[in-house]
């Protein structure tokens, strides 16, 4: 009977163990995408672009992700600071996927990305547009 409890306390230690170590894995890429992100290089069709008539993707463009699902994008556009009206986002973590939703400037982004690097320090999306344009951001964290 001993031999049959420290089995199985042995076998609820190895079930709490996996457990706990997968949910950390689960919420890992959540932990690392809050925070402050900008805009270093834009690519738009593969090619290296400075500005762009959508100032949401330009570089130096600020992105702020908040644990809640809310975000807010902020730019610098003809000598004036622009902030979004309202914003939101969803990871998919087992897709890889971000979905942003915002509006800066009169104009709405919505778009379903690709994440294609995400660590503590950089997030490289990938997406297409509704007109069928491919874009590249990448970004950097700005968060300590």
């Amino acid at each position: 009977m001993k031999n049959k409890s420290k089995l199985y306390v042995f076998l609820l230690a190895i079930v709490a163990a996996v457990t706990l170590t997968s949910c950390d894995e689960l919420f890992n890429m959540e932990y690392k995408i809050v925070g402050s992100w900008q805009v270093a290089h834009t690519y738009l069709n593969g090619e290296a672009v400075d500005s762009c008539e959508y100032i949401g993707y330009s570089p130096g463009t600020y992105y702020y992700l908040y644990a809640d699902h809310v975000m807010s994008v902020r730019t610098y556009y003809n000598g004036e600071y622009r902030e979004s009206t309202f914003g939101t986002y969803i990871l998919d973590q087992k897709a890889k996927t971000l979905e942003i939703n915002y509006s800066i400037y009169g104009r709405r982004y919505h778009f379903i990305a690709d994440i294609d690097r995400l660590t503590k320090k950089d997030l490289f999306i990938e997406f297409t547009d509704q007109y069928g344009d491919h874009w590249r951001l990448e970004m950097f964290t700005r968060s300590n």
